[in-house]
């Protein structure tokens, strides 16, 4: 996903994401025809989460990935910590859906071990 994504990126992204959705399902129902409806809002709660991952993948990473230009201080020795880049991904599973994030990272030269993944 690009970064820093204009408020109208973001919602052009999530229509686009919104729009495939409902043909996944219109075309689920195409080769399910005698479905209840039951089992049609099964299918539609399955692409209701993922399109709410998605939602939220837009809006989280297409905003801010957390670098800041002065850096971080480590927690444990005050040092600035180096930055990693922003391939660092990390998936929250929540209950509206999993969702990638992409966020900057930073480890401390001096303490093993430490690092951050903003924001927390």
């Amino acid at each position: 996903m690009a970064r820093r994504m204009s408020k109208e990126q973001r919602k052009a992204a999530f229509l686009a994401a919104a729009d495939e959705a409902y043909e996944e399902l219109e075309s689920w129902y195409d080769t399910h025809p005698e479905a209840t409806f039951g089992e049609i809002e099964e299918e539609a709660r399955k692409k209701r989460r993922e399109l709410m991952g998605k939602a939220l993948e837009i809006l989280v990473n297409g905003r801010d990935s957390g670098y800041q230009i002065e850096g971080i201080r480590c927690a444990k020795c005050g040092r600035r910590m180096k930055y990693k880049g922003e391939q660092f991904k990390r998936t929250i599973y929540s209950l509206e859906g999993d969702v990638p994030l992409e966020r900057a990272y930073y480890v401390c030269p001096e303490c093993e071990g430490e690092a951050i993944f903003p924001p927390g």
